[in-house]
Formats: C-alpha cells, sequence, structure tokens
C-alpha cells in the first residue's frame, strides 16, 4: 500500500467528516500525513489502527470512522467522476425536480457523497432500534423503500418525456437516461455495501448501550479504553479478572509441569469458598519468577482506566514473583507495595484512589523520578525488571531524563506501557519520544486487547 494512496483515502475521510458536521482539526490532518509518512502501513486495517485513533474523541466516532473507512473503501467508482459522466449539471434542476425528484435526490448524493452516508446511517439506526435483528434478513427492503427507491424507473420515464418536450434529441435523451439508470445501480449496490458493514460495526452501538453488557463483547476489546463507560468498565473488570486467573494458572502448570503433588487442598478450597467462577488453584509452595519487579504507575486523570485495570491485574497475579515492589505517582511517588499485597483487587483500585490525595494534580515526571532515585536507588539490581506505566505528558517540565539514564544503567531492562500511539510523541508535552531511548520493550496499550498482549508478555520476557 503506497504513501499517497493513504493520504488519498485519509483526505476523503476528512472530507466526509466535516460534511457529517464532526470538527476536523487542521492539526490532526497534520499528524495524520506525518504517521503515515513515518509509519507506511502496509494494508488498509493498518491505516485504520493508525489514523482512527487521532481523530476519534469519543467510542462512538470511534465506531462512526471505523464506518466510514468501510464505506470509502467498498465504493469502487470516484463519486466526482462519476457526477461529471453523468452530465447532471446539462439538466434543468426544474425539470429534475419536478419529474423525477427520487432522482434529483441521488444526483445530490453523487455531488455530496458524504449526506448520502449521513442519511443512511440516520435511517439504520433508527430502524435497527425499531426492527432489532430483523435488519439482518430485511435491511436493504426497509432502507429503499424508506428511501424511496422501490420504483426510481417510472420516473426516468416521466424524465424522459420532460426532455423531449423541453427539446431534447433521443440520441441524448437515452445517453442520460442510460446514464442514470447506471446511477440507480451504484446507488443500491452502495447501500448493500454499506449494510454489510453497518450490520457489523453500527449495529453494535445499541448493544454497547445495553443495560447490561455481556463479559467479553468484542466491541470492547478494541475501544481504546480512555472511552469507556461505567458499565464498560464493570465488565472489563471482570474480564481482566478471568485473563489474569488464566495467567495465574498457566504460569504454575508451566512450574510445576503436569504434577499435582503440589497443590493444596485446603488451600485450593480456601481460594475458591464463594466462588463461582475459574477455579484458583492453591499450592502448598509457589514457585516464583525469579526476576524482581519494580513498578512505576501514573495515575493521574488520563491514565485513570489504564492504571485501574493494571491495578487489577498485578493484585492478582502478586503471588507468583518472587520480589514485587509497586509504586503510583502523579506529581509525587508513593510506595504502595504493602497495599498491593494484602488487599483483594477488587478493593485495592479504591483504596488507591482514595488514599493517593495528589491525584488530581499535574504530572511531574522529572520530580518523581529525582525522589526514586533519591529514596529507592538500593532496591535495584542487575537482576530487576523495571515496568513505567504512563503517558509520557510532563507539563513542559524537567523530564527526569538523566535519572532515567541511571537506573537504565543499573537494571536489566526498563518496560513501558504508554496509551499514546507513535504519532503523538511528538506533539505538545509529550516526552515519550524521549523516554523510548531508554526502554528496552516498549508496548502502546490504547485498548483491552493491546493492553492483555502486553501484560502477557510481562510475564513471559
Amino acid at each position: 500500500m503506497e504513501v499517497q494512496e493513504s493520504l488519498k483515502l485519509t483526505g476523503k475521510v476528512y472530507n466526509f467528516l466535516s460534511g457529517l458536521g464532526m470538527p476536523v482539526s487542521p492539526v490532526e490532518l497534520a499528524q495524520t500525513a506525518f504517521m503515515i509518512e513515518k509509519s507506511v502501513p502496509d494494508s488498509y486495517e493498518a491505516l485504520k489502527r493508525l489514523i482512527i485513533p487521532i481523530m476519534a474523541r469519543n467510542r462512538e466516532q470511534y465506531v462512526l470512522l471505523q464506518q466510514i473507512i468501510d464505506f470509502l473503501l467498498n465504493t469502487s467508482a470516484d463519486w466526482e467522476k462519476l457526477g461529471e459522466m453523468l452530465g447532471i449539471k446539462r439538466l434543468d434542476p426544474f425539470i429534475l425536480k419536478e419529474t423525477a425528484p427520487t432522482i434529483a435526490r441521488m444526483a445530490e448524493w453523487i455531488s455530496h457523497p458524504e449526506l448520502f452516508y449521513k442519511r443512511l446511517q440516520e435511517l439504520y439506526m433508527e430502524m435497527h432500534n425499531r426492527y432489532g435483528d430483523r435488519m439482518l434478513n430485511s435491511g436493504y427492503m426497509l432502507m429503499t423503500d424508506a428511501l424511496e427507491l422501490g420504483k426510481p424507473e417510472n420516473e426516468l420515464v416521466a424524465l424522459g418525456k420532460a426532455l423531449e418536450l423541453a427539446g431534447w434529441c433521443p440520441e441524448d435523451i437515452q445517453k442520460i437516461t442510460a446514464a442514470l439508470e447506471n446511477m440507480l445501480v451504484f446507488i443500491r449496490r452502495n447501500i448493500s455495501e454499506f449494510l454489510l458493514n453497518a450490520a457489523k460495526v453500527t449495529g453494535s452501538i445499541a448493544s454497547l448501550h445495553s443495560n447490561e453488557p455481556k463479559a467479553g463483547e468484542k466491541e470492547l476489546w478494541d475501544i481504546p479504553l480512555s472511552f469507556l463507560s461505567k458499565k464498560d468498565i464493570d465488565t472489563i473488570n471482570r474480564i481482566i479478572k478471568r485473563m489474569a486467573l488464566h495467567f495465574r494458572e498457566d504460569i504454575k502448570r508451566r512450574q510445576y509441569g503436569i504434577l499435582t503433588s503440589n497443590v493444596s487442598v485446603r488451600q485450593t478450597l480456601r481460594l475458591n469458598a464463594g466462588r463461582d467462577m475459574l477455579i484458583q488453584l492453591g499450592y502448598s509452595k509457589i514457585k516464583k519468577l525469579e526476576s524482581p519487579l519494580i513498578v512505576i504507575c501514573d495515575i493521574s486523570g488520563s491514565m485513570r482506566n489504564y492504571a485501574r485495570f493494571f491495578m487489577q491485574f498485578i493484585a492478582i497475579v502478586k503471588d507468583t514473583f518472587k520480589k514485587l515492589r509497586v509504586f503510583v505517582f502523579v506529581s509525587d511517588i508513593k510506595d504502595i507495595t504493602l497495599l498491593v499485597k494484602s488487599k483483594p483487587a477488587d478493593e485495592l483500585v479504591d483504596r488507591i484512589f482514595a488514599d493517593y490525595r495528589e491525584a488530581r494534580t499535574y504530572t511531574d515526571y522529572g520530580n518523581v523520578l529525582k525522589q526514586f532515585t533519591k529514596k529507592y536507588l538500593g532496591l535495584i539490581t542487575s537482576k530487576t525488571r523495571l515496568l513505567i506505566i504512563g503517558d509520557g505528558r510532563t507539563n513542559y517540565q524537567y523530564p527526569g531524563d538523566e535519572e532515567l539514564a541511571l537506573l537504565k544503567k543499573k537494571v536489566k531492562d526498563i518496560l513501558w506501557f504508554t496509551p499514546d500511539d507513535q504519532y503523538s510523541w511528538y506533539t505538545g508535552d509529550s516526552e515519550m519520544n524521549l523516554y523510548s531511548q531508554y526502554t528496552d520493550e516498549l508496548f502502546i496499550v490504547r485498548t483491552l486487547r493491546e493492553l492483555v498482549t502486553a501484560l502477557q508478555s510481562l510475564l513471559t520476557l
């Protein structure tokens, strides 16, 4: 996939957004172009993953952008060129609207495809709410009926007669009629293609906002964690808990092989009292992961959801580490290791935000790294793995790169989880481009899927 092709599609997406009334920033367009030229996406899926997080401001826009791109990708014709070929401008607007109002609307859609798309989207959501699953089988019929596209061929006959009375020669009437028939085919085909994509994406909006989201709902795996609603957070809490238990048991199975002599019946019964989900095995002895792990986690407002899910995960797998120290920070650093080790996962997050009063202040990475190297450098050995979780936004203060360089020399490796994609490392107060130079493994964790992948890597690296 060539850069120019990616840029052309991105330009079409921005035009559509403008037509739909969705605000578009020139800065975002420049950022998108910069990242396309820098990353050179090799597929349309890679392009979608690149540009959607830049443009989407909330989850509804995230879903909308997927629809727009899928719609444009499945539209084989060039709408502007098609309009010129049809010769619509040669027609008297009054004659067209009087004799063929449906075709006149289609001609307007050819000139402004974003209006066509917006109308399809409005109709689909209205009908999906009204008819539910019937849209899967009857969507095309319902949509064409609502758009009054059932028999526009009758209008073609009336238009031909009106053009004849207006002095058009038979050859020109035949040409314009044939062109408009092709337009009908094109519009109908695009309705079908829209429905195929809408069934995958738009239809999920209703379930995303349902009273009781289903655990493991596929859409939640790829929605940015910063866009989640309260119900989504509850659902993902359950998913994270289940995934953490799976990881924990998998690590112990790999440590013990297929032997069961180290499983404690008493410990297992105690751990599973009152539980109705995955059985958690209790072991009479636990072989720990050898490398000590130190976690430093940003819990400022922009990082809250990411910190929430990570802390819940680490609270469940904490007994798999030989040595574990956990710190949180915003403008100052705080050791919460005892809290992590003593509190169950369900209580831990609430306690962290309740006990750490500075969670509403501005992030200060430089001050935090200075405090850590001054107070806790003695914890570091050549076997220590340091994991930093944060977006790297410093509020234009000292970034702490000198302290990070010192830590880099002492630890086994530095890992970093960030929710910011690479395009934003060069914008505003972000210092991620600088921090990336001191990391051995850097994971972008915008979504649940990416977070789970990064956590799995943390336990296996």
